[in-house]
């Protein structure tokens, strides 16, 4: 061993992870039974002869190892700024080294090392004091940081830069850590289906949101927030989400009895199999932009308090005549109505499903007890959902192949990927409301996956040791006031009044800028770029753009542009061999923004004119 190599490394290492150099340093990891043999190849280069279990390779070819890495980097091609590059297996660091000297420092490279033993002999056998210093590559080792791996991967990988990404495997790799790979694989897989999942999702309901945003305004002008139903009722008793997990078809009867007991908040998919078992919520929480309106779509749920951000589906709102309860969840119409009556629109976090967000305001209302129930987050009986949520009798599915998570009162259960999300965001919401106050989280699921933080408890001895208090919640809220005096609601028309105006302004830069893009395209065939016009042109459209984005209503139109948007963001990280390509294809990509704009501005003026003019 070279210690002086090895401390050279790991003093390289300092600049960007100290942290992660002192655990080397003190021997904080788990150790792995693999046998390394150093070798040389014919032309020079350190090899490595691996032993793990059964298996004996090399890492390398004996020969000669120059040569099949020039191939792998043909064969990668050009490597553009800010790429993803994750390498699985760091062997003896060749194919790091000629990574590193092949790629702008603007790459990012993750280097996966399954084998403690294979990283520490590299540290002291191969300088990479250059590579380390020259960028902050980001290393992951079994028995030492796995636990960085996902949240790297999530920060690395994003819609920008998917389109790049590389996942190469060191030569042997395969073969002698196959389990491993697969695992970090997975992780890469499940972050890329979560960004296309979003990104579909954003293409799919784009026009769909800003039709809810628009069409729900003339609700969010009564003035009913959480704020204001917070302030409306008791919270010395505790309060129940009832989620439709599979489990909930265990507890209705035990459910009915805690009515007038404690404050009960529905998920809207949890809405019929309630009314269904006699059970009629305080208050349910609805928050897809696109809900299947069957779930609530019942005449005896029609007076119950619905409780729902501005985005989500009108027609459930529309058919309610309980009171609308709004919070902000990002999207600045009813923020900025708000705003003009001197009002401040409280908001609710969202882990992305509607229990989340649920949790997330009970929490906020005030509720020092809350208790989860039917929220399995996971297949119970091999089942999704309740019975009477989506079918009467809801199918069992085949859960040979799903990830799986620690129980409640099971050692495993199986779940899916969305699931594991919603439990990753309950575990670090619930810890990070611990730390803030006197919360108490009582599981009262009858199945289902198991949440860090909470107690579980059967929901008959939750009943009997917390709900002993009898409250009319339904009278507190028929008397819960507005947010609004009738002069703060004119200032919030007036406002709502102004915005198909706003968008008519939108369309008119929307034509201003395109005027300055096509002199971009001008000047870029002209066969001898002018870099002063160009960059003055550069400058204006720069200006236009960012006025028109500026205006409160330019977010109805972004949302309805998430397509046009991921092209230019995307594109503009190819790198263009000369100005004249980089102008050209800035000019074109700008016209095509600006035909999406000015058109997706007429559109919803038309559309704006005809929901919120006639709100009086």
């Amino acid at each position: 061993m070279n210690s002086e190599l090895f401390e050279k490394n790991l003093k390289a290492m300092e600049k960007w992870y100290p942290d992660f150099a002192a655990a080397i340093r003190s021997g904080t990891y788990e150790k792995d039974e693999v046998e390394i043999v150093d070798e040389y190849s014919l032309d020079g280069n350190l090899i490595y002869q691996v032993k793990r279990e059964s298996r004996s390779l090399y890492l390398n070819g004996k020969r000669n190892t120059e040569e099949p890495l020039q191939l792998w980097i043909d064969r990668l091609g050009k490597i553009e700024d800010y790429a993803p590059i994750v390498l699985l297996g760091l062997g003896s660091g060749l194919y790091l080294k000629k990574l590193i000297c092949h790629t702008s420092d603007k790459v990012n490279v993750v280097v996966y090392e399954p084998s403690m033993t294979i990283f520490l002999r590299t540290l002291q056998m191969v300088d990479l004091e250059e590579e380390i210093l020259s960028r902050p590559i980001a290393f992951i080792v079994e028995g030492l940081n796995i636990n960085e791996l996902e949240p790297i991967v999530e920060k690395l990988i994003s819609l920008e830069t998917m389109a790049f990404l590389r996942q190469e495997i060191h030569p042997n790799y395969q073969e002698l850590f196959p389990e491993m790979l697969v695992k970090v694989l997975r992780v890469i897989e499940n972050r890329t289906d979560e960004i296309m999942v979003n990104q579909n999702t954003g293409v799919k309901f784009s026009t769909v949101l800003v039709r809810n945003e628009l069409r729900n305004m003339k609700f969010v002008c009564e003035g009913y927030n959480t704020r204001k139903l917070a302030e409306a009722i008791p919270h010395d008793v505790p309060a129940v989400l009832v989620a439709a997990g599979p489990s909930l078809n265990n507890d209705l009867q035990e459910l009915k009895k805690l009515k007038g007991k404690a404050f009960i908040l529905a998920v809207d998919t949890a809405v019929k199999p309630l009314l269904n078992a006699g059970i009629v919520p305080d208050a349910f929480i609805t928050i897809d932009s696109n809900k299947v309106t069957d779930l609530v779509k019942i005449e005896a749920i029609k007076d119950t308090p619905v409780i729902a951000p501005v985005s989500a589906n009108y027609y459930i709102l529309e058919q309610q005549r309980g009171k609308k309860i709004f919070y902000f969840d990002g999207y600045v119409l009813p923020y900025l109505a708000y705003q003009e009556a001197g009002k401040i629109l409280p908001d609710v976090s969202t882990g992305g499903s509607v229990a989340c967000s649920g949790f997330s305001l009970l929490y906020k209302m005030g509720f020092e007890t809350i208790i989860l129930v039917g929220q399995d987050l996971a297949y119970t009986n091999n089942k999704s959902h309740a019975d009477g949520t989506f079918q009467d009798i809801m199918p069992e599915e085949n859960t040979e192949n799903m990830l799986q998570v620690k129980g409640n009162y099971e050692e495993k259960v199986p779940t899916r990927t969305d699931f594991k999300i919603y439990i990753d965001w309950f575990n670090m919401y619930i810890k990070g409301a611990k730390e803030h106050g006197t919360m108490r989280v009582i599981n009262a699921t009858s199945g289902g996956a198991y949440l860090e933080g909470t107690e579980l408890m059967p929901l008959k001895s939750a009943r009997e040791k917390l709900c002993t208090r009898d409250v009319d919640f339904e009278t507190y809220i028929d008397h819960m006031e507005s947010d609004f005096s009738a002069e703060d609601r004119k200032k919030v028309i007036a406002f709502l009044h102004s915005v198909p105006e706003e968008l008519n302004q939108i369309k008119k830069d929307a034509k201003a800028l395109t005027s300055v893009y096509k002199k971009i395209l001008s000047i870029s065939k002209s066969g001898r770029l002018d870099k002063e016009a160009y960059l003055k042109q550069l400058k204006k459209a720069k200006k236009l753009r960012k006025k028109c984005e500026s205006k409160p209503a330019y977010q109805l139109v972004s949302a309805t542009m998430a397509l046009a948007d991921y092209v230019v963001r995307s594109e503009s990280l190819f790198q263009r061999k000369s100005l004249e390509e980089e102008a050209k294809t800035i000019a074109t990509q700008g016209v095509r923004y600006c035909k999406m704009l000015e058109d997706c501005a007429t559109l919803l003026k038309n559309y704006a004119e005809e929901t919120l003019l006639p709100i009086e």
